[in-house]
């Protein structure tokens, strides 16, 4: 199982109350309404006023790396990548979840032993 997770700092002059950021968020929030290799998906907002936050982020959930490759060149994630490609910069990190190389405690650990899915 892949944890993908991406980070956006919007370029300047762009912020939340540019039309543009708001239409890249909305593009991205629906993602796992269209790609069926999502098994879990989050979005959301910074929250904090710190230097060094990102302004948006998203986490994905892949079954593998197959399914999570299927989804990068997807028509509708690649629409959502031209509309921030304008307005930001990002960085991506992909975790393998069942990995000698990831620690998973708390939630992460059920999330990680519950969430085995079935062979097609």
């Amino acid at each position: 199982m892949l944890l993908h997770i991406v980070l956006f700092t919007f370029k300047s002059p762009w912020n939340w109350s540019s039309l543009e950021a708001i239409d890249a968020e909305r593009a991205t929030r629906r993602h796992h309404h269209y790609i069926r290799e999502i098994k879990g998906w989050i979005s959301g907002r910074n929250v904090t006023h710190r230097s060094i936050a990102a302004d948006f982020a998203v986490v994905g959930l892949f079954e593998n790396k197959e399914d999570m490759n299927a989804y990068l060149v997807h028509p509708d994630h690649q629409a959502g990548v031209d509309k921030w490609k304008i307005i930001a910069n990002w960085s991506i990190v992909d975790l393998e979840l069942n990995s000698d190389f990831t620690l998973n405690t708390g939630l992460f650990e059920s999330l990680s032993s519950i969430c085995h899915f079935p062979q097609e």
